[in-house]
């Protein structure tokens, strides 16, 4: 599906941004009014936009005039001396964007402002409001991870619906534009980033380079620090090294001193639960022997594939507990992914909801994964209710849906809802409850974008965020499948049970690939599970995998697809 908004919005914000820097022409000014004039829904975050870059500009701008000394380098930006004649110039400078800023405003219109302003007194339809259907926003968010260290006439902004200039962040991507920028872990590690790049800040120990390139010095530093790439996870511990992604989306890796630890990242999930145990064993995850709790009305059936498969009768205590992955808040645990997220499952769905939006509580959802980490929660469920366009992106309307939600850094919580009406593609509600068994995979990529859902190796509905845009999850909320469990875990009690089967059901950390997600479906269609009988193979083959030690002075190239050197 398309959906020009976005395009709109970010031509809006565009020129917003050149009216802040008082760069705008009187071209560009003609331009933004019509927009805003033909657009009003973007009124209100435009004003928004405005007034914070105003109020943030005397700071920002004061950190914007420092300057490199002659023949600093992008491994290593010294600080600039200020003279007292730069710091009255620096003062100058500094009320230029907010001058301009008040003028452009003026510019553009009263009628906005005084339209808008209106808007931004009105109450905002909050996620609190959504608690008392199906939300619990108890989650506290993330701590800060990076701030700015240093730079050199450095011009960046966060990715997002309102991007702020900041020198402290949480997790999320930046962009920078122009000049050079060193971040500073709160683990210890100092990454310099070179424009143009967009970089990621996962955690306090760990960063992801979406494209361009960065640079780090050698320190004494003994925590390791990961670095993540399209095709490679890269660990130092106090190294000298530079690294580039090209458009090919190939990592370029040079060693200026001191080695690091190179491997290609990993292609098997994180979980795996088969339910091929017989009914004396206890039920287990495959790739970490990771034990399930299993409630009252779930019961062992035979499998959509192998032995074994899960029902559920749509009763409160249908529910498989998974734990919580060792998560101990947001950011944290095994269930916390950041470039990517793929969840795959077969099942037959029994679901009882008309085929109509209902109007009043209780709504009707059956849940088949979900971990309610608050406003961080990952979701995979058919829901049907009125409420809906509270969180979609894309908007589609009530009625019942296959929801995907994430949280997405710079832009909260959302859900994809591919509407179950047989358009455009998709499927009806009474082909999803046909009583056979359907192969149902939700991804969602950060190195392009997409939130896409699939349905029997077929690509249903996806949508578009920003390159770059990273997932926040995980933390100490327990992940389950089969229901909605935020309370008293320990009574394996739940308030969206499913109603059906659920068998072969994969948690992974990035974005299965079309290719990947057919040749699944045909593996089930033969029988098999996705991996062809051979995972313990394939396990066993990952877990030995050795990294690839640079020393000093080396230089190499690895493929975006398998992570190995490219000779």
């Amino acid at each position: 599906m398309t959906d020009p908004a976005p395009d709109i919005r970010e031509q809006i914000l565009e020129l917003a941004d050149a009216q802040c820097s008082g760069s705008i022409t009187e071209e560009e000014l003609k331009t933004l009014e019509g927009l805003l004039t033909a657009h009003p829904q973007h009124r209100r975050e435009y004003l928004n936009y405005v007034f914070v870059h105003i109020g943030l500009a005397g700071t920002a701008q004061s950190q914007l005039l420092q300057s490199p000394e002659t023949g600093a380098t992008a491994a290593a930006i010294q600080p600039a001396e200020v003279t007292s004649a730069e710091t009255d110039r620096g003062y100058l400078v500094m009320l230029i964007p907010i001058v301009c800023s008040a003028i452009c405003l003026g510019a553009v219109g009263s009628y906005l402002i005084w339209g808008d302003l209106k808007l931004l007194h009105e109450p905002v339809i909050t996620m609190q409001e959504q608690s008392q259907y199906y939300f619990d926003e108890s989650a506290v968010p993330p701590e800060e991870v990076a701030s700015v260290n240093q730079m050199a006439r450095a011009r960046w902004e966060l990715l997002g619906d309102r991007p702020a200039l900041t020198d402290h962040f949480q997790p999320g991507t930046v962009k920078v534009t122009s000049g050079q920028v060193e971040f500073a872990f709160s683990g210890g590690a100092d990454i310099n980033v070179a424009s143009p790049s967009l970089f990621g800040f996962e955690r306090k120990d760990q960063g992801t380079l979406f494209s361009g390139s960065v640079s780090t010095q050698r320190s004494d530093r003994r925590e390791p620090f990961r670095l993540e790439t399209p095709g490679i996870e890269l660990i130092d511990r106090g190294t000298e090294y530079e690294v580039s992604v090209n458009e090919a989306s190939e990592t370029f890796v040079h060693v200026l001193d001191g080695q690091v630890e190179v491997k290609a990242r990993g292609r098997l999930p994180r979980f795996f639960w088969n339910f091929d145990q017989s009914a004396a064993e206890p039920l287990m995850d495959q790739m970490g022997n990771h034990a399930v709790r299993v409630g009252n009305n779930a019961k062992l059936v035979p499998g959509l594939v192998g032995a074994g498969a899960m029902r559920f009768n749509n009763r409160p205590d249908a529910s498989l507990l998974l734990g919580n992955g060792g998560g101990r808040e947001v950011g944290t645990g095994d269930y916390s992914v950041s470039t990517g997220i793929t969840i795959e499952t077969l099942l037959i769905s029994e679901w009882k909801t008309p085929n109509e939006p209902q109007g009043k509580a209780p709504f009707d959802y059956d849940e088949i994964f979900r971990k309610e980490d608050g406003s961080y929660r990952i979701l995979l469920s058919f829901q049907n209710d009125d409420k809906a366009g509270i969180t979609q992106i894309p908007r589609t309307g009530n009625g019942p849906c296959l929801s995907f939600g994430l949280y997405l850094s710079g832009l909260g919580y959302s859900e994809l809802d591919m509407p179950l009406d047989g358009k455009e593609g998709r499927p009806t509600l009474a082909e999803i409850r046909d009583g056979k068994p359907h192969h149902i995979v939700a991804t969602y990529n950060g190195w392009t974008g997409e939130k896409a859902i699939y349905i029997d190796g077929v690509l249903r509905m996806s949508h578009r965020f920003p390159v770059g845009t990273m997932i926040i999850s995980g933390g100490a909320a327990p992940a389950v499948i089969g229901n909605l469990i935020s309370g008293d875990s320990e009574a394996l009690i739940g308030r969206e049970p499913f109603n059906g089967v659920i068998d072969e059901v994969a948690f992974y950390d990035y974005a299965l690939d079309a290719n990947t997600i057919a040749t699944h479906y045909d593996l089930f269609k033969a029988g098999k599970d996705y991996f062809d009988g051979q995972l313990n193979e394939f396990l066993r083959q990952e877990q030995q995998g050795e990294f690839l030690l640079l020393n000093k002075g080396q230089k190499m190239k690895f493929s975006a697809v398998t992570g190995k050197p490219v000779l």
